[in-house]
């Protein structure tokens, strides 16, 4: 990890460099290849989807087995009953915290004029499921949970094929009650998603994390349907001084390491010596990891200690980073927290590690990454509706509307407009 000080003069350039190597994945390198993908999916559909499994995910995938059969969810499944009551505890807390966020609908009724603001869910969504060298079912809840709170009729899941079906998978779709499930990965399924095949129909909306060739499909089919966003690597920004345990606070960064050689972890001190201590814990809990090479590279490549002159005072350098997870593990921790605006999800106090947000507290996991907690929330209930706005006027609230209404749209030209109201004069 890469140590730097910062004071008022240098901390725009030195933040600069660290927030540039954030996203170091290159879209425009997969932008041809996602292109042809998508025109093979639109003009062969499901064909296209049996060659692509065959070709990235090395599975054949028959005709009649792209979509699960609804028997797998009702058969017995070999899986651990303390993980199943685990996975059925995490529902039950996303689920009551999501709860919270439905929204109330608006209505005001001023001089004969009724305006509302109704909220709808949106009818379909799809959410992508990664396959392939992992399984995160925590992923599959934090959508599905708030889409069915929203009141989403369809809930379509495409996860990438493979030899064998993962059960504990089979198990939480059953827990999670979604009734339409397909077998396609990559850019093809987001692909089939917003185009639909013959087997698939399309959605409204696609939701859930992948790799860089289902970001950039998402990028190139936004518009054609809607997406949640374009998720970058994660990261994470742990506050920290000399009276924290660094033992803890090593482990914080590495949890978010572990994630890929591109995440990015962030240690902002005040205590040079402290810096030192969390990095002498990071390289020996980094050795009993499973994962400790992508760790290393993860570390090596985007891994920076911060060390600022007071550290109640940093606010500006968090603000300017926008991370995706930040932790405020010094005691004042409420001082600085009212001077955050930006960040995606916030956990405070040494014992509050990220990793209950990521699996059981009950807020979401689904965050902005690479400073769009600048501009953007977490997943919630609402990504899931849309809002319809509702005029109602009478003739008595017509004639105190109508001279204003003729003035602007003579202002900008807008003939047709002014004669829409004209014409419901009286004589």
């Amino acid at each position: 990890m890469k140590i730097i000080k910062l004071n008022n003069k240098n901390t725009y350039n030195k933040l600069k460099n660290i927030l540039e190597n954030r996203n170091t994945i290159r879209y425009e390198k997969l932008t041809s290849t996602v292109k042809s993908i998508i025109y093979d999916v639109k003009i062969n559909g499901d064909l296209a989807l049996y060659k692509y499994a065959k070709k990235f995910d090395r599975v054949s995938i028959q005709r009649n087995k792209l979509k699960l059969n609804l028997n797998y969810k009702k058969s017995n499944l070999s899986v651990d009953l303390n993980i199943l009551k685990s996975f059925r505890n995490a529902i039950k807390n996303i689920t009551k915290f999501h709860k919270l966020q439905y929204p109330s609908n608006i209505i005001q009724k001023e001089n004969n004029i009724i305006l509302e603001s109704q909220w709808k869910p949106i009818d379909s969504v799809g959410l992508y499921v990664p396959g392939g060298t992992a399984f995160y079912p925590s992923s599959l809840i934090m959508n599905v949970v708030p889409a069915k709170i929203a009141g989403v009729k369809r809930i379509v899941c495409v996860t990438p094929p493979s030899k064998e079906i993962n059960h504990y998978f089979l198990a939480l779709i059953k827990e999670l009650g979604v009734d339409e499930v397909y077998f396609v990965g990559g850019a093809q399924a987001v692909a089939a998603l917003a185009i639909g095949t013959k087997t698939i129909k399309p959605v409204n909306k696609i939701f859930g994390p992948g790799n860089e060739f289902v970001a950039e499909a998402k990028r190139q089919l936004f518009g054609k349907v809607g997406i949640d966003l374009i998720a970058g690597p994660s990261e994470i920004v742990v506050v920290a001084d000399k009276n924290n345990n660094p033992k803890w606070v090593a482990s914080d960064l590495i949890a978010q390491a572990e994630h890929d050689i591109n995440a990015q972890s962030i240690l902002i001190t005040d205590n040079l010596k402290f810096a030192d201590l969390v990095l002498k814990e990071v390289k020996k809990l980094s050795e009993l990891n499973q994962k400790k090479q992508i760790i290393k590279k993860s570390l090596s490549k985007n891994g920076v200690v911060i060390i600022v002159d007071k550290i109640n005072e940093c606010s500006n350098v968090i603000n300017q980073i926008a991370p995706e997870h930040l932790h405020i593990q010094i005691k004042s921790y409420k001082k600085l927290l009212s001077k955050i605006n930006n960040a995606g999800g916030i956990f405070l106090g040494e014992y509050s590690t990220e990793a209950f947000g990521d699996y059981i507290v009950g807020t979401n996991h689904v965050l902005p990454t690479s400073g769009a907690a600048k501009f953007s929330s977490g997943l919630g209930v609402l990504d899931f509706m849309k809002r319809n706005s509702v005029v109602q006027i009478n003739s008595k609230s017509f004639d105190k509307l109508k001279n204003d209404t003729i003035n602007m749209s003579s202002i900008e030209g807008l003939d047709a407009h002014k004669m829409s109201v004209k014409i419901r004069q009286k004589n």
